[in-house]
């Protein structure tokens, strides 16, 4: 049944064939000089599952001569199409499409001002073609001929494809929830992984007050044929916590299940012991530490609503994810007691402006699901205003950039 399960999850579905187009959205980038060595890139999320059959990319580029310049589009899997590689060394600034079914090359033709068109690239654009077009899809320019400048004002990218039946994840898709770090993961840490078609729309959430389920709106993650549980899931989007019965030096292959039958491909990460990493006020994991004073308020500089800065010498208490093991064990989805309370096994040590800082408490924490409190000493003589934070446990370290404030 298993096997037949499998041959079923990976049979492909056919869809509709659509196109879809988007956009660079970001400021102008500038190109630098040919002896900086600096390829200037735009960056375009494509949040579709489409096996890719076609694709047409827009340039506008201000710069002259463009015989200087090597243009080069990258599909979300890293797939290389020459557009232009030092070609029409009289022609200023690039305006145009790219098409493999135009009729000529921009290079053989070199238009007034670079416009008009389309034209075909040095290379096709199919190179592409059988991909999945999710992920970055990337426009790099580069000075390899002169001292001169100039930007690269935009980018788009048309894909012409067929909607994939399984929920499609990459190695790169899957991120520890709190600081957003790839690559690692430890028992009963949280993970966020991104992707496609990987649940409902509209998105569901987990009754956190309660053991989580490891079937939410009929989606699954399994690690290594286990289940995990799930605190939200969504087309686009979904928190899991790990299990905690994975071994720490192996790799666990993940992957995931949605209500009709079908399975991403799996997708390996490394487990290791520990993986500590603060949750921060911004969703880019710098900052702010989510973190409570002494008393009880939230820490901070006053900005957000009640936060106030933690006296020196105070205690504040510190959230974080991925301490690893616990002891007494709790088992992952359920919330952690607060009799008797669960403390790391693995040892854990705090630093505040690069000093030592006493740790009197790090274990989960209490009525929470997957979350690690540590209570830290603000040492004495920190200076007033946002101090740096960092926390070690089992020799791992949480990522930089994160602050408390300090009256």
């Amino acid at each position: 049944m298993k096997k037949l399960l499998a041959l079923l999850a990976f049979a492909p579905l056919v869809f509709a064939q659509s196109t879809v187009t988007y956009s660079y959205g970001g400021l102008p980038v500038p190109i630098n000089p040919n002896d900086w060595n600096v390829v200037s890139v735009l960056n375009i999320f494509v949040p579709r599952s489409l096996t890719v059959s076609k694709v047409t990319a827009t340039v506008q580029v201000q710069y002259g001569p463009v015989g200087d310049l090597n243009v080069y589009l990258y599909s979300a899997n890293g797939t290389r199409s020459k557009l232009l590689e030092r070609n029409c060394p009289s022609l200023s600034n690039i305006n145009t499409t790219f098409d493999d079914s135009a009729p000529t090359m921009f290079s053989a033709i070199c238009p007034q001002a670079g416009s008009g068109g389309p034209y075909k690239g040095n290379e096709p654009l199919s190179n592409s073609n059988g991909e999945n077009a999710y992920g970055y899809w990337r426009l790099a320019v580069e000075n390899n001929g002169s001292g001169n400048t100039g930007v690269v004002t935009g980018f788009s990218v048309s894909i012409t494809g067929v909607t994939t039946g399984p929920p499609y994840i990459t190695p790169n898709s899957i991120v520890t929830t709190s600081s957003l770090e790839k690559g690692v993961v430890a028992p009963g840490d949280q993970l966020s992984i991104f992707g496609a078609s990987l649940g409902p729309t509209p998105g569901m959430a987990a009754d956190i007050t309660k053991p989580l389920p490891t079937n939410l709106g009929g989606t699954q993650v399994m690690f290594d044929g286990v289940a995990a549980p799930l605190y939200y899931v969504s087309d686009q989007y979904v928190h899991v916590q790990a299990p905690m019965a994975l071994t720490p030096g192996k790799a666990t292959q993940i992957l995931v299940v949605v209500a009709n039958g079908m399975m991403s491909l799996q997708v390996p990460v490394m487990v290791a012991a520990t993986n500590p990493g603060f949750f921060t006020e911004q969703t880019d994991g710098t900052g702010q530490v989510r973190a409570l004073n002494q008393d009880g308020s939230t820490n901070g500089d006053g900005s957000s609503f009640n936060s106030v800065p933690a006296p020196a010498g105070s205690i504040v208490q510190i959230f974080l994810t991925g301490l690893g093991a616990v002891t007494p064990a709790v088992a992952a989805g359920t919330p952690a007691p607060t009799t008797p309370l669960s403390t790391v096994v693995a040892p854990v040590s705090a630093t505040v402006n690069g000093n030592m800082a006493t740790v009197n408490y790090a274990g989960l924490a209490p009525g929470l699901i997957g979350s690690y409190q540590v209570n830290v000493t603000i040492p004495a003589g920190t200076s007033s205003g946002a101090a740096r934070l960092s926390l070690t446990a089992g020799g791992d370290t949480t990522q930089k950039g994160v602050t408390v404030q300090v009256k």
